[in-house]
């Protein structure tokens, strides 16, 4: 196997990667809007407001592999159905309900 070194320009680095974000985000966005058997995708800050915690817990919770994530560069994403199974993994019976 043959190793090939490529140089690029450090504007060229960011250009690529502005535009390798732009295409998930569009991606994201495609898979969102279609409905149908498509998992939505939550932000950071969705999350942390629907679990009611700051945005360190949630680093603590991934950092554990508590809640299962996907990230792009910086922007982690976190599909609805894992965030449900996290909320249930957590839910406390009533004492009233069959064992």
């Amino acid at each position: 196997m043959e190793v090939k070194l490529i140089t690029i320009t450090p504007d060229d680095f960011e250009q690529l990667r502005a535009d390798l974000i732009h295409a998930v985000r569009e991606e994201l966005a495609k898979a969102n809007a279609g409905g149908g058997s498509v998992d939505e995708y939550l932000t950071s800050k969705q999350v942390c407001e629907e679990l009611g915690i700051s945005s360190r817990q949630f680093q603590k919770y991934r950092d554990e592999r508590r809640i299962a994530f996907s990230q792009f560069g910086r922007k982690i994403y976190v599909k609805r159905s894992d965030l449900n199974a996290f909320i249930a993994s957590h839910r406390i019976a009533s004492r009233y309900e069959k064992q």
